[in-house]
C-alpha cells in the first residue's frame, strides 16, 4: 500500500511581477500628478492602480491607506516646492539678485510634479478643508518668506526687507491664478517687476 503523499514544505519563490517593481516613490509621483491635475479628492487608489499597471492589492506593499500617500504626497511638496528649490538656487546663482531671479525663472518654468504652480492650487485649495494640511501650507510660507527676507536684505539693503518678501511672494503666487496668461508672459512680467518694482530703489548694487 502506497504511503500517503505528504505536503510539501517548500515555498515556491515569487516570480518578480510588477507590483513588486513598483516602488513607493511610484506612487507618490503617480498621486502627485493627478493631484496636481484634479486635486486631492481626486486621487484614489483604484484609480492610480489603473494608470500605474497593478491591481489595488499592489498598493498596500506600500502604503496602509489612501491617508497615508495623501500625506505623503503633501510630504514630498513641501520638499521639492521649497527645500530643494532652495538648494538649486544656492548652487547655481552668487548674488542674491540673482538667487531672486532664479526663483522667478522656477517658478513658471518647473513641471507639476516637481515644482510647478497647479500643485500650488492644488494644495491650497485642500488647505481650506483640512487643518493638518493648513499648517504644514503656513510652515511652507513662513520658510519661503524667511529666505526672501534675507535675499532682499542683501538686494536691496535701504528697503524694509520683509515687506519686500511679502510683496514679490504674494505678487508671484498671484500670478499663478491669472490663467489668461501663457507662461511666458508670466515670467516675462516677474521679470519686469523685479526690475521695475522690487529692484527699482536707491540700491543700485
Amino acid at each position: 500500500m502506497n504511503a500517503k503523499p505528504t505536503k510539501s514544505k517548500i515555498k515556491l519563490r515569487a516570480t518578480p511581477d510588477r507590483k513588486l517593481l513598483l516602488q513607493r516613490a511610484d506612487w507618490v509621483k503617480a498621486g502627485l500628478t493627478l493631484f496636481a491635475k484634479e486635486g486631492h479628492e481626486a486621487v484614489s487608489i483604484a484609480t492610480l492602480a489603473n494608470a500605474l499597471g497593478v491591481t489595488k492589492g499592489s498598493f498596500y506593499w506600500h502604503f496602509t491607506s489612501r491617508e497615508e500617500l495623501l500625506h505623503s504626497i503633501l510630504d514630498e511638496w513641501s520638499l521639492h516646492a521649497t527645500a530643494r528649490v532652495i538648494e538649486i538656487v544656492e548652487a547655481t546663482e552668487t548674488t542674491a539678485r540673482d538667487k531672486i531671479r532664479k526663483l522667478a525663472l522656477l517658478g513658471v518654468k518647473s513641471s507639476i510634479e516637481e515644482l510647478g504652480g497647479a500643485i500650488e492650487l492644488a494644495v491650497r485649495n485642500w488647505a481650506r478643508t483640512n487643518k493638518k494640511v493648513r499648517n504644514a501650507v503656513a510652515e511652507v510660507d513662513g520658510q519661503r518668506i524667511a529666505y526672501l527676507t534675507s535675499l532682499f536684505e542683501e538686494a536691496t539693503p535701504s528697503a524694509d526687507a520683509e515687506l519686500m518678501a511679502c510683496l514679490h511672494y504674494s505678487f508671484s503666487a498671484g500670478l499663478r491664478l491669472i490663467f489668461s496668461f501663457s507662461e511666458e508672459a508670466k515670467l516675462r512680467i516677474r521679470e519686469d517687476a523685479l526690475d521695475k518694482v522690487f529692484f527699482n530703489t536707491a540700491d543700485k548694487g
